[in-house]
């Protein structure tokens, strides 16, 4: 008995619920609309597409005799690593050089370079460490960027028709005409 009288409870609830979601579907469907129906544009997302760039590094073991031979790995390996995130931020944001020359009677006397990146690098993966010979150390790195990273980023590179001047794209220049 109790479970016929369940059984219909539920019979009588699934069937009311059911009526009332079509009810409303009905009542929303079927109300006239002042306004006239829009068609909403699709949108088409397109593939991006990506580029695989690739950062090598290299690290040689310390020959400072406080370490064991486990940390001097391990700190080879470390500086592979580094110097392979190092080639990579090269390849992506560029590398930034100063440079100075002192002449003296038109000879050099002294010249230094010094190279600078200042760049953050996201989702790049280790692809190998490899030993090498003479306790040297190469790590590989990959990255994944889209073909538009290099248009956004650089002046130089990019599609969108400005033309810059070299006064223009410099920051600390000054103009030949003040000298």
């Amino acid at each position: 008995m109790k479970r016929n009288t369940l059984m219909l409870v539920s019979a009588l609830t699934a069937a009311s619920l059911a009526g009332c979601s079509s009810t409303s579907e009905v009542k929303t469907a079927a109300t006239p609309t002042a306004e006239p129906t829009q068609v909403q544009p699709k949108i088409v997302y397109k593939p991006r597409e990506r580029v695989k760039i690739t950062g090598i590094g290299y690290g040689a073991e310390s020959t400072f005799s406080a370490y064991t031979p486990g940390q001097r790995r391990l700190m080879a390996i470390r500086a592979s690593k580094l110097d392979a995130y190092r080639a990579l931020a090269e390849q992506l944001y560029g590398i930034k050089i100063d440079s100075n020359t002192a002449i003296s009677t038109l000879t050099a006397k002294n010249d230094s370079f010094r190279a600078r990146v200042n760049a953050v690098v996201r989702g790049a993966r280790v692809v190998s460490v490899t030993p090498m010979a003479d306790h040297n150390y190469e790590t590989v790195l990959e990255v994944y960027v889209d073909k538009g990273f290099f248009e956004d980023t650089f002046v130089y590179s990019g599609s969108k028709g400005v033309t810059m001047t070299p006064m223009e794209a410099c920051i600390n220049c000054q103009d030949i005409s003040s000298y």
